[in-house]
């Protein structure tokens, strides 16, 4: 026999399930299979899922025989991102560093025949990438090709850096504008380094970088260069954002940190 539902039992019924609904879509929007959209970005982000497509298609093409390959093939293999996989761990540093430890990858020339204090996590790394084709992530409208992520050994977030060479002077400006407005801004040691900007939020230190320089034009063979500037200015851009719980821990097991990393207390 069926029970008919109570009107309040139906409506409450309804209401979590659209709350459940809500939290799974919008889970989905702050975590796109191809690429992090940052604005989104939650401690819950999972950098296994995000990188593992990818780390299995660049393993495929890595071992891909290219000799068997028309031209058309090989151009979408040389078009590619490429992505790897790295374990890291927490070494001693031996008087080298201003702490006892330090972090790296165990693959690293300089850790590679070390034998580690412990093991950490992975990184996930953009190896190679088309500047002005390919994006991972974007913030406030800026794309970024590459893309570096951290995570421990339980898959939770510890960080990011992502990168990006620019023509456009925007770029960097729309960056800024959007961590000033969203964020609290910190205020970084004198000795942090030129250009460094910071801000902080609940969960995420965020930290800008940025330097200017001019790169040569190459021109194409039989391309009239009388009319062109000889020189473009460049802008390498360089966003990183660290949790606040992986900054926590490092400092408690006196990991290096980069010094215009705040002291949490």
């Amino acid at each position: 026999m069926t029970i008919p539902m109570k009107p309040f039992h139906f409506l409450y019924y309804s209401v979590c399930c659209l709350i459940l609904l809500s939290g799974m879509l919008y889970s989905c929007q702050s975590q796109n299979p191809d690429r992090v959209i940052l604005e989104k970005l939650d401690r819950t982000f999972n950098a296994s899922k995000f990188y593992g497509p990818k780390i299995k298609r660049s393993e495929e093409l890595l071992h891909a025989d290219v000799k068997s390959m028309d031209k058309k093939e090989l151009k979408k293999v040389f078009e590619t991102a490429i992505f790897k996989k790295d374990t890291l761990a927490i070494f001693n540093s031996e008087g080298s560093l201003p702490t006892l430890f330090y972090i790296e990858s165990t693959a690293a020339w300089g850790t590679r025949k070390l034998k580690p204090v412990k093991d950490f996590g992975y990184r996930y790394t953009t190896v190679s990438y088309n500047e002005e084709k390919d994006t991972v992530a974007i913030l406030n409208g800026v794309s970024f090709p590459a893309l570096t992520m951290a995570e421990d050994k339980n898959g939770e977030f510890a960080y990011l850096y992502a990168l990006k060479t620019s023509k456009n002077k925007d770029d960097f400006q729309n960056i800024y504008n959007y961590l000033q407005n969203a964020f609290t801004k910190l205020t970084l040691q004198d000795d942090a380094g030129s250009g460094i900007k910071g801000w902080e939020n609940k969960d995420f230190y965020y930290f800008l970088h940025k330097k200017n320089r001019r790169e040569e034009q190459i021109f194409s063979f039989g391309e009239d260069e009388d009319d062109k500037p000889t020189t473009t200015d460049i802008t390498d851009i360089r966003l990183e954002i660290y949790s606040k719980i992986y900054i926590q821990n490092m400092q408690q097991e006196q990991v290096y940190l980069p010094d215009y990393i705040p002291i949490i207390k």
